[in-house]
């Protein structure tokens, strides 16, 4: 009988003796099927068939596999700062000086973000408009609260009482309930 030809698939084509009988049974004899080891017969170690060890490992068919493609985690943080310092700027735009300090990094940071979302590093440019447009309203609201602080009128007259009248402490804040008392109808 020839030997079969040598290729994948092909009982020639794993290692070990191709006239090891032990398995394949004898003519005459039935096979032993593959599966848990019979009493004296030692099981083939983990990964190896009943066969012996394979001359390919396991799905090495064609070219070898690409090894997987894990994308770098979005940097969001610049969008996120800006839209957060936008909204704390905005908010604290009557205090003037952390309106316009807030509000000139939320600018910062949303120019940032949107080039790092353009560049496709940042998968949040959303955030990142919305922070630089409220950098820019926090900004507008801190130079509208200078110019009303400027302006309010401060009059001399609405201050405290003058030392010299003490009885006219309450003329410079509320009218004084007044109780009349007649002295001459209590005698």
């Amino acid at each position: 009988m020839p030997l079969a030809p040598t290729g994948p698939g092909t009982p020639s084509a794993y290692q070990g003796n191709p006239y090891d009988q032990t398995l394949y049974g004898l003519p005459g004899r039935p096979s032993v099927a593959p599966g848990p080891a019979l009493y004296g017969m030692q099981a083939p170690p983990y990964g190896q068939g009943p066969y012996g060890p394979g001359a390919y490992p396991p799905g090495s068919y064609g070219y070898p596999a690409a090894p997987f493609y894990v994308p770098p985690a979005p940097s969001n943080g610049m969008g996120l700062a800006a839209l957060v310092l936008g909204i704390v700027g905005t908010v604290l735009a009557p205090t003037v000086v952390l309106g316009a300090v807030l509000g000139v990094l939320a600018i910062v940071f949303g120019a940032v973000g949107r080039v790092k979302a353009r560049k496709g590093e940042a998968t949040n440019p959303g955030q990142a408009l919305a922070g630089l447009i409220l950098g820019g309203v926090g900004l507008v609201a801190t130079v509208l609260m200078v110019i009303v602080y400027i302006n309010i009128d401060v009059d001399d007259n609405d201050g405290p009482a003058p030392d010299d009248d003490p009885g006219a402490t309450y003329g410079a804040y509320l009218s004084a309930p007044v109780l009349v008392v007649d002295r001459s109808a209590s005698r």
